[in-house]
């Protein structure tokens, strides 16, 4: 697979006019540059300057093929994943997507300097966002499931936890048993919910077809507190009433259930 490829976000602005492209598909976003015609002509002519000095661009003015081609899945993928997540505590988000059309993928990374572009395998969208999130341990407390209007009613119980890596027990976790660990789900969200967060975010997937018509699966949250890492994913039950789910999660987990709204379009 080729390299990736880096730009700011001029650049970009100027780089997916060029392609003619429409809006940009979320969660990526890049403000247009130049106040007037004039000075966004100046611009363009400074970026074009750019993008021939790199190769990006041929000597007729046509994008070199292989942008082109990740600008073009970017916008109308068959299949894409986007994330957007705060990697700590009052940082600026990151935004992901990543595209595939069945034979090719790519993935993009737009953060407060720019935007990054690099190839990934087609079947390998949720394995390539998940790679990108920030590192973090599976969570410690209970799977929680509660009817989603109980939850809002919950108020949260801001007592001290143990951090997930905490040593004890001669430098091994220690687990409670059965009997110790809160088994009331309206106890146990209480705890969750009541952790600060250290950084989180959302997922999802969607599907083009040949008509153009889009498919958005539901939106999976993630969040990590001094306990762990935790997905919540909220999605209708049998009673007709929303119920969310809030579970440990790790790496694996995550693209699991990537792939299974994948899957699932």
């Amino acid at each position: 697979m080729n390299g990736q490829e880096y730009f700011t976000p001029l650049a970009f602005d100027f780089l997916w006019e060029a392609a003619g492209l429409g809006e940009l598909p979320y969660p990526l976003r890049v403000r247009s540059h130049g106040a007037t015609e004039d000075e966004r002509a100046v611009l363009r002519q400074r970026v074009n300057v750019e993008f021939s000095a790199r190769g990006l661009r041929d000597q007729a003015g046509r994008l070199e093929p292989r942008i082109e081609e990740w600008v073009q899945l970017l916008a109308r993928g068959s299949v894409t994943i986007d994330a957007l997540h705060i990697p700590e505590f009052q940082k600026p988000p990151v935004g992901i997507l990543a595209a595939a059309d069945g034979e090719n993928g790519v993935v993009a990374v737009q953060d407060a300097d720019g935007i990054w572009l690099r190839p990934v395998f087609a079947e390998g969208l949720a394995s390539a966002v998940v790679e990108l999130l920030p590192a973090g341990t599976r969570g410690t407390e209970a799977s929680i499931t509660l009817p989603v209007d109980e939850a809002l009613r919950i108020p949260p119980n801001r007592v001290p936890v143990p951090a997930a890596d905490a040593p004890a027990d001669g430098g091994r976790r220690r687990r409670g048993s059965l009997s110790e660990r809160v088994t009331d789900p309206r106890e146990s969200y209480a705890r969750l919910t009541g952790q600060p967060r250290l950084r989180g975010g959302q997922l999802a997937a969607n599907s083009r077809d040949e008509l153009g018509l889009r498919r958005r699966s539901p939106v999976l949250a993630w969040f990590d507190t001094a306990t762990g890492r935790y997905l919540s994913l909220s999605r209708p039950g049998a009673d007709g009433r929303e119920w969310i789910t809030v579970s440990p999660a790790d790496a694996k987990t995550l693209r699991s259930r990537l792939g299974e709204m994948v899957a699932a379009l």
